[in-house]
């Protein structure tokens, strides 16, 4: 008996010893940041158990005072890529490196390929651009930018969006006080169904009724069915010529599925894109009158020039002489990027900066909102300051500035770019120079789940009766 007493006694100082030794090895890994196979992992922290860092992240991204919160709290410890825990996955590097993310986003289909959370894709469809890889979203990605190539922008699109503001800027002076928000949008139904499809992006994923979550996807289903029918009325009337999207991706033979979930995606990108776009500008020149002034004068200008006839339409070489518009438009970009992020998944193993190591198969988000708001690339990032532009735009080095990439980059650039710029300068066009307007109440940005006026901005018209105004 004593002998099996010495025996049990030693086996269980020996579990006790191993069971130490694993923590202690645990405990290694985590202090040196080193995974199974010995690859030093960016530093980090994995946060809470099952949630992560994803109620911190998003407590960050709501505060109006301090949206980068979350990322200075880790920058401060970790730097500027770090390990964490969001969205459900807890292998994920998060990205404010402005070189790595040009990096990352550079080498899609080599070291990386796009891989959204699966509640995200389930909502935006399999054939959304964003859930899309190899040749098929080259295949699709190419149509998108042929059709909106600039030869067609300059024809096209310049008399379409200009026909459009004519139609709609005096309904919105006849209504005098209006929340433009929710005016940018397109007819009610349609803007509500986009509105929850919105939110729903980045919600709690549980399809529950009454959940955002389950509204997003009621509202996937009511436009797709809009979809469907705009494809039945072209098989049903082949003899109308007709030069847009639909009318090429049916030729090509896809099917309707494909069609359906590649439309929804591009109407969502450039709906919520332009629409908040115009909103958000009109907002900052109501809060920084000298960048109004200078703005008014500019357009002013450009009216003189054609005699003044306001309801003329511009061409396109008025659209390239509008300099300090592109000034206001890049900031606003910058602030109000409706595009806060994307997701990419290593192919391979990826080094860092530091000796570190993204193993093949862990996420990077590359969180484009937070450098965008960062100090060290945009001197007071969060004040309205278009001049910022001005030399930039001088020197045409723009384009190779990775601290600014408000539409993507690399192979998934987004090809609805130069549109969104076309849509918002013609919008500022017409809207500085045919209205007056005074802010009825304070307005505040919220950056959750996506960049948002919380009031949706109420504004009182008046109409510009002469130049000068």
């Amino acid at each position: 008996m004593a002998i099996m007493g010495e025996t049990l006694h030693s086996l269980l100082v020996g579990l006790v010893c191993f069971a130490l030794g694993m923590l202690l090895l645990e405990l290694y890994k985590l202090v040196w940041r080193v995974d199974s196979r010995g690859y030093k992992l960016p530093p980090g922290s994995t946060g809470l158990p099952l949630i992560g860092e994803t109620i911190s992240f998003f407590r960050g991204i709501n505060s109006t005072d301090q949206p980068r919160r979350y990322i200075q709290e880790r920058e401060k410890r970790y730097g500027e890529i770090f390990r964490s825990n969001l969205f459900g996955r807890s292998r994920i590097v998060v990205s404010v490196d402005p070189e790595f993310n040009k990096h990352v986003l550079q080498h899609e289909g080599r070291q990386f390929q796009a891989n959204y959370p699966k509640p995200l894709r389930n909502l935006i469809g399999k054939f959304g651009l964003l859930a899309v890889h190899g040749d098929l979203q080259k295949k699709l990605h190419g149509t998108a930018v042929n059709l909106l190539r600039f030869e067609r922008l300059s024809v096209d699109f310049m008399t379409d969006i200009q026909n459009l503001l004519h139609t709609t800027l005096p309904k919105w002076q006849a209504k005098r006080d209006i929340h433009l928000q929710e005016e940018c949008h397109q007819t009610e139904e349609i803007c509500e169904a986009f509105g929850h499809f919105s939110e729903a992006l980045l919600a709690i994923p549980l399809r529950i009724p009454g959940t955002a979550y389950a509204r997003g996807f009621k509202a996937r289903e009511f436009l797709i069915k809009r979809i469907y029918e705009g494809i039945e009325d072209r098989r049903k009337h082949p003899q109308v010529v007709r030069n847009d999207l639909l009318t090429k991706l049916l030729k090509d033979s896809f099917s309707e599925e494909l069609i359906a979930d590649f439309i929804l995606f591009l109407l969502f990108a450039g709906h919520e894109t332009s629409s908040r776009s115009m909103s958000f500008a009109i907002k900052f020149l109501t809060d920084c009158p000298k960048a109004y002034q200078e703005l008014k004068a500019e357009h002013d200008a450009l009216l003189q020039r054609k005699g003044n006839r306001r309801n003329e339409n511009l061409t396109w070489d008025d659209y390239q002489s509008m300099k300090f518009t592109q000034c206001i438009i890049n900031e606003t970009l910058r602030i109000g990027n409706f595009a806060p992020g994307a997701f990419r998944e290593a192919k391979e193993d990826v080094k860092t900066k530091g000796g570190f190591v993204i193993p093949k198969g862990w996420t990077v988000y590359v969180f484009l909102t937070g450098t965008h708001l960062d100090e060290k690339y945009h001197s007071s990032a969060l004040t309205f300051n278009p001049w910022r532009w001005q030399q930039l735009l001088q020197d045409q080095e723009l384009s190779k500035n990775p601290s600014f990439m408000p539409f993507g980059g690399g192979a998934r650039l987004c090809p609805g770019m130069h549109l969104a710029k076309l849509e918002l300068a013609l919008f500022l066009h017409n809207f500085v120079t045919k209205f007056r307007w005074e802010a009825l109440q304070d307005e505040k940005i919220s950056y959750f789940p996506f960049p948002r006026l919380i009031k949706g901005l109420p504004i009182r018209l008046h109409p510009q009766e002469r130049l000068g105004d």
